[in-house]
């Protein structure tokens, strides 16, 4: 090791260098299998045991290096250690943070982020970008469990206004937080909020469209949340026309944006799932439920052969839908049947939010009763129920939850 304070800044920044092209070719793993995500989160945990300053990262909510998990890749042995107060680190730690969320429940999430959050704040001042950027991934991660709490309004503005003031009105960033705002207003489903949502989405649509076109995968982002404020404006609407007319504008727009990422991505990945559920949604309010039940029993074949037969939150929502769609044709068995799923998924992931409530009021109005809590159903072959794993995760195995299709900003936007 080198004594020369030249040299051995030069070194430090060639293995920072390491893990910062480290950390962005494993946001790649985003999107990939559970078995996938498991190794690169633990091929993470070691390049940050051989890579930086010692330190605990148990503290910091993230994963042990399994047993015989060697130090770090072979043939990797930096000159010099990097300090867990430089920005790599941070980066790093946060990419395996979001591999390792994959194998817990929705509602232990937040948890783990804010951790890791503390762990950064002992070294790194807070005005510091990548911890601006950390803390709103903390308060996006209670975002996404439905968390409507004034503090999440508040952080989520001041992280407008942050970027607002530091990049500018039309930088990618901002346009990220306010999406994400856009998506908290969506959830609080206040007096005006479904109002605020789509005017913040269709302000979105324009600047993206303007910047990327209509196709861009960002751009698509911005149009889902769109369309997904048309239909929740029909679902919610009592006057007949008016949920029609809502209903077939979010169709036109929904399938649109379908086809787009079955081109961009395939048509069995998890984004044209997404799509492909709100054209469903589309079609059950205009009285399509046969053409929106087949539309959904693809998109939870996809589904669950993109997470390897676990059930995430995100299949709790086809299971909903199709539950709907076997009620209105009259198929109450089959309806009930989903019905429960989404109940015990919902229950699971996010206990007490409006999707479980929700779907708890379906199951009960198809005549059945959900009084076992968050216990998954036993099959044949399945793996056995561990408290602390997913529905039916195999031992040990995380459970793959996408998180959003801007893999390089990641903050966390679901149901996209």
């Amino acid at each position: 090791m080198t004594t020369d304070p030249v040299l051995a800044a030069d070194a430090q920044a060639c293995a920072a260098a390491r893990l910062r092209g480290a950390t962005q070719a494993l946001n790649v793993f985003d999107r990939r299998s559970p078995d996938e995500q498991e190794r690169a989160c633990a091929f993470a945990m070691a390049l940050l045991a051989a890579g930086a300053e010692a330190a605990d990262w148990t503290l910091a909510g993230l994963p042990q290096l399994p047993p015989g998990q060697p130090g770090g890749p072979r043939r990797y042995q930096p000159e010099v250690l990097v300090p867990v107060s430089h920005h790599s680190v941070l980066l790093l730690a946060r990419t395996a943070m979001n591999l390792h969320i994959a194998g817990t429940r929705g509602n232990q999430r937040p948890a783990l982020w804010a951790r890791l959050a503390r762990f950064f704040s002992e070294s790194l001042p807070a005005s510091q970008p990548e911890m601006v950027r950390l803390r709103e991934r903390a308060l996006n991660a209670r975002r996404e469990t439905a968390d409507t709490a004034p503090p999440v309004f508040d952080g989520l503005r001041w992280v407008l206004d942050y970027h607002r003031r530091q990049h500018g009105e039309g930088a990618y960033l901002t346009s990220i937080a306010r999406t994400n705002l856009a998506l908290a207003y969506r959830h609080r489903r206040g007096e005006t909020d479904l109002a605020m949502v789509t005017s913040l989405a269709q302000d979105e649509v324009r600047a993206r469209t303007a910047r990327y076109g209509p196709h861009h995968s960002v751009t698509l982002m911005a149009r889902s949340v769109f369309a997904q404020a048309l239909l929740l404006q029909a679902e919610e609407s009592s006057d007949e026309q008016e949920r029609r007319q809502l209903a077939r504008r979010a169709l036109t727009e929904v399938t649109d944006i379908r086809a787009a990422r079955d081109r961009l991505f395939g048509a069995t990945s998890p984004n044209a799932a997404v799509s492909r559920r709100h054209e469903a949604r589309a079609l059950l309010l205009l009285g399509e439920a046969a053409l929106a039940r087949t539309s959904l029993e693809l998109t939870l074949a996809f589904e669950t052969a993109h997470n390897s037969g676990c059930e995430t939150q995100t299949i709790a929502y086809t299971h909903y839908q199709l539950a709907k769609a076997n009620r209105d044709l009259g198929d109450r068995d089959r309806a009930r049947a989903h019905a429960l799923a989404a109940v015990r998924i919902f229950t699971l992931h996010s206990p007490g939010s409006r999707d479980a409530r929700l779907s708890a009021s379906l199951l009960a109005e198809l005549g059945c009763q959900h009084e076992r809590g968050p216990q998954p159903a036993r099959q044949a072959g399945a793996a056995e129920f561990v408290p602390g794993l997913p529905v039916n995760s195999p031992r040990g195995k995380p459970v793959s939850a996408p998180s959003g299709p801007a893999a390089a900003f990641r903050c966390g936007i679901l149901d996209l």
